[in-house]
C-alpha cells in the first residue's frame, strides 16, 4: 500500500502573528509544509518545508494533530506541528521562486481577508489551528514523535 506523509507548519512569531504561504499556480495561501523526503522524520519535513517555502528557520514546540486517511489503494498521514521562528531567523521572503510566491506574517483578521481576495485560501488549516491555540487549544509535546526504540 502506497503512502504519502506530510509535515505542515502553524508557526506563530514574538508579535501574535501567524507564517502564512501564497502558493505558485494561483494556489492560493496555504500553511508551510510538504511531502516527506526518503529517511526524513515528520519534524525535519516540518523544517526543511518551512525554510524552503517561506524562508524562515524555525523551532518546533509541539504537536497539534495527527491525520491518517486511508484512501483506497493508498494513505494519507499528515502531521501537524506548532513552531516558532528562531530568534536569528531571516524575514519571510518576498520574492518567488520554485517552492512559493511569498510568505508573511499576519493576524487572524488579516488572514480572513486573504480568503476573501484572489487567489483565496488554498485550504482552512492555518486559520483552523491559529484559531486553536489563539483560543488557548492544547499543543502536545514533540516528544509524542519519536524513532523506534528510543
Amino acid at each position: 500500500m502506497k503512502h504519502y506523509c506530510f509535515g505542515l507548519v502553524i508557526c506563530r512569531n514574538e508579535d501574535g502573528k501567524w507564517l502564512a504561504v501564497k502558493e505558485n499556480d494561483d494556489k492560493g495561501w496555504w500553511l508551510p509544509g510538504g511531502t516527506m523526503e526518503k529517511n526524513e522524520t515528520f519534524e525535519e519535513t516540518a523544517i526543511r518545508e518551512t525554510k524552503e517555502e517561506a524562508g524562515v528557520d524555525i523551532e518546533v514546540k509541539g504537536v497539534l494533530k495527527v491525520e491518517h486517511t486511508p484512501c483506497g489503494s493508498h494513505y494519507r498521514m499528515r502531521v501537524f506541528f506548532y513552531a516558532e521562528p528562531k530568534d536569528d531567523s531571516p524575514p519571510p521572503k518576498t520574492e518567488p521562486d520554485e517552492e512559493s510566491e511569498e510568505a508573511r506574517w499576519v493576524t487572524l483578521d488579516e488572514l480572513l481577508e486573504l480568503k476573501e481576495t484572489p487567489p483565496y485560501w488554498r485550504g482552512g488549516e492555518l486559520y483552523k489551528y491559529a484559531k486553536y491555540i489563539e483560543d488557548g487549544g492544547e499543543i502536545y509535546p514533540i516528544d509524542l514523535f519519536g524513532l523506534e526504540g528510543e
